[in-house]
């Protein structure tokens, strides 16, 4: 099928050398250097990385032992109320790290475990990521840069633009490519892997995310309407994405796929009310 085609076409038999290819380095050398440009003092936090939890017993600990341990970065662990010992893995991590804890009492679900993570986040750029192991953690450099240097205010991890070692369902990539055609159709937006979790954006953003509509999954969907219909800048970088080593995604395809396409709709509604509002503005940019 040809609308299924993009620059890496292995994700039909990817997924039989998932362990091959899985190379982490953590050395952080590059990033720790590029960081001390922007925040000499060492006094302030830059970087507030929010992971969610919830179920993620044996992969959290090793996960936020690996993550940069810089003074100008701060980790938050949030605990969608777990049913399992995610926390207790938490705990035994957090005093050698620094590790800022935060527990829900019920569980509230992906989107809203990231709101209170942005809520208690200091720093001047906030940078989300999954805590079920397919993120790696020297992809952080390539989200940040962009933003520090003033060139992005949003960017988003795309295994599109680099690598993914596992093989994506059919009825992923089908749905990522609708979501890809309709954002470009309605917001002007190219975004290729609209629903990675492993994102970065200023602190500029955080009042424009105050009231989300849809706290699930489809919260990264609604995140990059959002900015766009604000006019924040957007940039998909390139990032390794591999196979879940543990359990399974807690991801229910057909209530993601009813909430992306709501948004959508929603949004789009927004964004042609906000034409009609603002048309003597857009005038100008053609006269």
């Amino acid at each position: 099928m040809k609308i299924l085609s993009r620059n890496n076409t292995d994700y039909l038999n990817l997924g039989k050398n998932k362990n091959k290819t899985r190379n982490k380095s953590f050395g952080f050398e590059e990033l720790y250097n590029y960081i001390d440009k922007f925040d000499t003092s060492k006094e302030s936090v830059l970087i507030s990385i929010i992971l969610p939890v919830y179920n993620e017993e044996n992969t959290i600990g090793s996960i936020l032992q690996n993550l940069p341990f810089h003074p100008s970065i701060e980790i938050i662990a949030i605990d969608d109320h777990s049913t399992d010992a995610s926390l207790k893995e938490i705990e035994k991590v957090r005093i050698n790290r620094g590790i800022k804890v935060l527990h829900h009492k019920v569980n509230m679900g992906y989107g809203a475990t990231i709101m209170t993570g942005i809520k208690n986040a200091t720093g001047q750029i906030i940078v989300t990521m999954d805590s079920d192991g397919q993120h790696n953690p020297d992809d952080l450099y390539h989200l940040i840069k962009p933003i520090l240097k003033g060139t992005s205010d949003f960017t988003i991890g795309s295994r599109y633009l680099g690598s993914y070692h596992y093989r994506l369902p059919l009825s992923t990539r089908f749905g990522e490519v609708l979501t890809e055609k309709l954002l470009r159709l309605l917001f002007g937006v190219n975004i290729l892997n609209n629903q990675n979790g492993f994102r970065a954006f200023k602190r500029d953003l955080v009042p424009i995310f105050a009231n989300m509509r849809y706290l699930g999954y489809a919260f990264c969907t609604e995140q990059i309407l959002i900015a766009t219909l604000f006019g924040f800048t957007i940039k998909e970088c390139p990032i390794k994405v591999y196979d879940r080593e543990f359990g399974s995604s807690k991801i229910v395809l057909w209530k993601l796929a009813l909430d992306i396409l709501s948004s959508l709709f929603i949004y789009g509604l927004k964004n042609i009310k906000w034409i009609f509002t603002h048309k003597n503005e857009i005038r100008k940019l053609f006269t």
